[in-house]
């Protein structure tokens, strides 16, 4: 008897999308038919919190000339009372669309400046006298309603700030702006067609009327006798209101093609789960493909590399799967390479000679080892401690593998004991190289606070002439690295 056939993913996937749109789709249906209620009650939500955005859009551009007055009464030319001045940096201000007009105004209510004006021409009176004498009452801002401007000689709202100096209300300075300000941004709502918008101050008929309300969605007609609902917000700051005005048959409207929609989407889900599911089983199944190759380059041992896979699950254990290469390799540098300084160690070091070795034979070349000591390093750490021994060592690694060639292998083989295998490098050049490290290893070190000065006795051998293998070639340049520290000491 054969073996039952597994399904596949894509299968799977397919039989899932059956197994859930079709009752999800009757309950939709279902819940079309007995949601009429909630239907409308999201509706009129939605009417809310449009007239929501609208205030506060309102009340951004409210902030936005309070903002722009206060940096304004702050500055030194109007604390100082230098209309000309003054007047220089509130041009600069209505050049932003920021008010059409900028005032400055005594504790009479006399106008000191206006923009509208030249200096030096007659001005008037202030427009809102009882929101000048609150600025001096409180020494705060005021955002007003709508009043007759002094100067245009229509209807303006303007925001009034005060000029403190030391502490004290001095001056009135009011930006004011055109009501066509605010019916720019309703017309940036872009509401839908046959539905009012209008923006009431706080002092307006409208907010009497709602009983002081902040939101609310009441049914009415319009004078036309046209059933509507007035969906409006009055924002807590400036106590302004953006009110809506949405036809009963603009909202029945809504509510139709909403249920339109919703049938519509049903049968095109149902008609393409298919296809989406078949098409991502496929990816599914590509991901999941995509991870045979890094799983195999483990075991090699080759360096991993897994590109997004575009699945979460699949990108985590492929991103597993770096990490457990990395860890190898990790344990492998650990294994061959010295942890303070990040050389290689004495083990990697002796392999990677012997391999020099057998190309040099092949290739009729020269290679060299130095073996190199530290004269003095146990007194460093005998007067200035092992950190500073330490210390010591990693600076020594780094001058080292700085002198040497790209192809050369530093390594510390012992405690104060480092070597260089030099590849393609004669019995001439290493000595050469030797010298110059000696003089480059006994510069000072900045060590602790403190120069230290260590001898390094290096010595050298090169293949054929000291030895035929890499054990020999070691065993000679050790045995002439102690030939120069004993020549030093008995010097």
């Amino acid at each position: 008897m054969s073996p039952k056939r597994s399904l596949s993913i894509r299968s799977q996937l397919a039989f899932l999308v059956l197994a859930s749109a079709a009752p999800a789709v009757f309950l939709g249906a279902l819940l079309l038919v007995i949601d009429q209620r909630n239907d409308r009650q999201r509706l009129e939500e939605g009417s809310i919190a449009t007239a929501r955005a609208m205030v506060h859009a309102i009340d951004r551009e409210l902030a936005s000339i309070t903002a722009a007055a206060e940096v304004l009464a702050a500055s030194d030319r109007a604390i100082a009372g230098d209309v000309g001045k003054l007047r220089e940096e509130a041009m600069h201000v209505i050049g932003r669309k920021i008010g059409a007009a900028i005032v400055l105004s005594g504790p009479d209510g006399r106008q000191l400046m206006n923009t509208l004006r030249p200096l030096g021409q007659p001005l008037p009176m202030h427009g809102n006298p009882a929101q000048l004498r609150e600025v001096f009452a409180t020494g705060r801002p005021v955002t007003s309603g709508l009043y007759r401007g002094g100067v245009l000689g229509r209807p303006v709202m303007s925001v009034d700030v005060p000029v403190l100096r030391d502490g004290k209300v001095v001056y009135d300075l009011s930006v004011g702006e055109l009501p066509g300000r605010f019916l720019a941004i309703l017309k940036e709502q872009h509401l839908p067609e046959g539905w009012i918008g209008a923006v009431f101050d706080r002092e307006g008929t409208i907010v009497a009327r709602i009983r002081q309300a902040a939101e609310g969605a009441p049914e009415g007609k319009t004078l036309e006798g046209i059933p509507v609902i007035s969906p409006y917000s009055r924002s807590p700051d400036s106590g302004w209101t953006v009110a809506l005005g949405i036809p009963e048959s603009a909202l029945a409207a809504q509510l139709t093609e909403r249920r339109t929609a919703v049938v519509v989407a049903a049968a095109i889900v149902l008609a393409l789960g298919l296809a989406l599911a078949w098409g991502i089983g496929g990816h599914i199944a590509n991901a999941i493909r995509a991870l045979e190759r890094p799983a195999s380059q483990i075991g090699r041992g080759d360096e991993i590399d897994v590109p997004p896979l575009g699945l979460l699950e699949a990108d985590e254990l492929g991103q597993a799967l770096v990490r457990a290469g990395q860890m190898i390799a990790l344990a492998q540098h650990r294994a061959q390479h010295d942890p303070l300084t990040g050389l290689a160690n004495r083990a990697l070091f002796r392999e990677l000679a012997a391999h020099s070795v057998e190309t040099a034979k092949r290739a009729a070349a020269p290679v060299s080892v130095l073996f190199i000591d530290l004269d003095g390093f146990k007194k460093v750490n005998d007067e200035h401690g092992h950190d500073a021994g330490d210390t010591l060592l990693v600076a020594v690694a780094q001058r080292l593998k700085e002198a040497a060639r790209g192809s050369d292998v530093v390594a510390r083989v012992g405690g104060d004991e480092f070597a260089m295998l030099l590849q393609d490098a004669d019995a001439d050049t290493a000595a050469t190289l030797a010298f110059r490290l000696a003089e480059i290893l006994s510069a000072p070190y900045p060590v602790a606070g403190r120069e230290i000065r260590v001898m390094a006795s290096i010595g050298s051998a090169t293949y054929p002439q000291s030895g035929a293998t890499a054990q020999a070639l070691l065993k000679s340049a050790d045995e002439e690295m102690y030939r120069v520290k004993a020549a030093r000491r008995g010097a």
